[in-house]
């Protein structure tokens, strides 16, 4: 409508322009009555456009009136509208809050109930269980009560059951009060029967030990056949004979006291020497020492792996076991009424010089001299009182100890060790004295080695000349002694090295003598192995002056039975009554 009339109110202002143009000279009125025409045509029309325009515009008014009130209603609407949802969004606000909070409370009452839901049924478990606890404790109780009366009932017959037993045990008291009365008073008997047991085993006797092959020998042929507990068999490697046809091989046969095969422990090998410790109780000089060749094992029987020498029980060698075994019968001899004082001597014979390793400190190392003349009554005693001050002094023996590495062993023994317990007894009976001096030697001697094989050179080799000389001076006081018989007459020359000089008292008259032989099983050492063994044979011919009187183990079974028969019988009623009596206190101890 606005348009419409904007283009009309232009053709009006064209038609007054028109109307005020002067007419240009030289125009024809023709032409002008034309124009005047066609203006006043023009002007009709736009006032017939004028007037269709009219009722346009006037409706165009109408509706630009009407929008603006519906303009106007919107807003006033979308005013409206907007409050509306300002005030529902409120709302949904506070709604939401709300919902939130009473989901809140909802999921903490949710939380309250089920832990009231816990306790309740904790509650329940709580209530079957006292009720559960309630029915056993009226089961304890029915059966404490009915326990009750029956350890009464026990309990009288028990009290009556004890005045017999101790009145038992009074008798079973003055019958072991007997007992050792009587063992007292046959002391120098059973010592005598002892002794003469020994003296049929033989004064000298000799154990034959082959050790099992070692874990790099393993791949080595073995040339000992162990075939009973006194015979053993040494071969040779096979051979051809001179022609070719035909293969035989050499054999050796040995016997000895006993035989310790490889598999043998160290407890049965201490088992078969163990009378002999007490022979040093009863008052006679022992000897046990240990010969062989180089790595034959000798050092592991006497003292055990150097590393178990306090530890394991079962690896234990001959002198330790040896020392808890005195010190055991010391303290059942002092129970009987003996007082016994133990001192103890540790030598070591290195290159014919003898150590005291028990000297002084600035002395500890100094040599007491090689003149084989020298008394042995210099060297330093020390008194001990138990085997663990013994243990001590073995493991400072054993730490300063010669060795060194040969082709032969990595730890080869250079020295010969001496280690010597002197066992002083005295009992007083009545105004009567009872003593007994004993002296027990027990010896690690060095290895026998031959130069070639050892490739000893220098220091080393200085070393074997001394140990072989040592050896070969200890195998002719043997043979000496074997020769010389039993008249005691003929010269043994003890005087030839330090080592027989220590152990001249071990080696004549009524001493006892035990020579452990250690040899390898490997067919390399066969020269080493018959060389130790043929030194043993010798050792094991030897007689020092025992008994001819008792030659079979019959007739000593017939003193022992005339002598001991009676008492054995008695000992045993007794120690049957005090085993019966212990074992009834034992089980009044267990009813209390």
């Amino acid at each position: 409508g606005q348009l419409g009339e904007q283009k009309a109110e232009r053709l009006r202002s064209r038609s007054k322009s028109q109307e005020r143009i002067a007419p240009r000279p030289g125009y024809d009125p023709a032409e002008k009555a034309a124009r005047a025409n066609a203006l006043w045509d023009q002007k009709q029309r736009i006032e017939a456009l004028m007037e269709e325009l009219l009722p346009k515009r006037l409706r165009a008014k109408e509706l630009r009136r009407a929008l603006s009130e519906v303009e106007q209603r919107s807003a006033a609407r979308a005013a409206e509208l907007n409050s509306q949802k300002e005030e529902s969004e409120l709302q949904m606000f506070k709604l939401h809050e709300g919902s939130a909070e009473i989901s809140s409370q909802l999921a903490a009452l949710s939380a309250q109930l089920l832990a009231e839901e816990e306790t309740h049924r904790r509650l329940q478990v709580g209530v079957q269980a006292k009720e559960s606890s309630q029915s056993h404790d009226r089961q304890t109780i029915q059966a404490l009560v009915d326990a009750k009366a029956a350890a009464e009932a026990t309990a009288e017959s028990q009290r009556l059951r004890a005045v017999e037993l101790c009145a038992s045990a009074a008798a079973a008291r003055d019958a072991a009060g007997c007992r050792g009365e009587v063992l007292a008073q046959n002391v120098p008997r059973a010592r005598a029967l002892h002794n003469g047991l020994m003296n049929l085993k033989g004064n000298v006797r000799v154990f034959c030990r082959v050790r099992p092959a070692l874990p790099w020998e393993q791949g080595e042929q073995e040339q000992v056949d162990c075939l009973d507990e006194q015979r053993l068999t040494v071969r040779s490697e096979v051979m051809k004979s001179v022609t070719g046809l035909s293969e035989q091989r050499t054999t050796w046969d040995f016997n000895f006291d006993h035989v310790f095969a490889p598999r043998s422990s160290q407890a049965e090998v201490f088992e078969e020497l163990a009378m002999l410790v007490q022979s040093a109780l009863d008052g006679y000089r022992v000897a046990i020492f240990a010969y062989g060749q180089t790595g034959g094992g000798k050092t592991h029987t006497m003292d055990g792996p150097p590393e178990d020498r306090e530890g394991s029980v079962e690896s234990r060698g001959v002198i330790p076991r040896t020392v808890d075994l005195i010190f055991q019968e010391v303290e059942d001899l002092c129970a009987k009424g003996w007082q016994f004082d133990v001192s103890a001597t540790l030598l070591e014979v290195y290159n014919e010089a003898v150590y005291d390793i028990l000297a002084p400190r600035k002395d500890q190392r100094a040599a007491c001299g090689t003149d084989s003349r020298q008394a042995v009554e210099q060297f330093v005693t020390r008194k001990v009182t138990d085997a663990a001050a013994v243990h001590r002094l073995l493991a400072k023996a054993a730490q300063e100890r010669h060795v060194a590495a040969t082709a032969c062993n990595d730890r080869s023994s250079r020295s010969h060790a001496v280690f010597q317990l002197a066992l002083n007894g005295q009992r007083w009976e009545e105004d009567r004295q009872e003593t007994v001096s004993g002296l027990l030697s027990l010896v690690d001697l060095a290895g026998s080695e031959r130069v070639e094989k050892s490739q000893a050179t220098g220091e080393r080799l200085k070393e074997a000349r001394f140990i072989n000389r040592s050896l070969s001076a200890l195998g002719d006081v043997i043979e000496a002694l074997s020769r010389r018989g039993s008249d005691g007459t003929g010269h043994v020359p003890y005087r030839n090295s330090r080592l027989t000089m220590l152990l001249k008292s071990s080696l004549s008259g009524d001493s006892k003598a035990l020579m452990f032989v250690n040899v390898s099983p490997c067919l390399c050492h066969l020269n080493e192995t018959l060389a130790s063994l043929r030194f043993a044979a010798k050792v094991h011919d030897a007689t020092l002056e025992w008994l001819d009187a008792m030659q079979t183990t019959e007739k000593f079974d017939k003193v022992w039975a005339q002598f001991f028969g009676p008492l054995a019988e008695r000992v045993r009623h007794v120690q049957l009554s005090l085993f019966n009596f212990l074992e009834e206190m034992l089980g009044l101890a267990e009813l209390a």
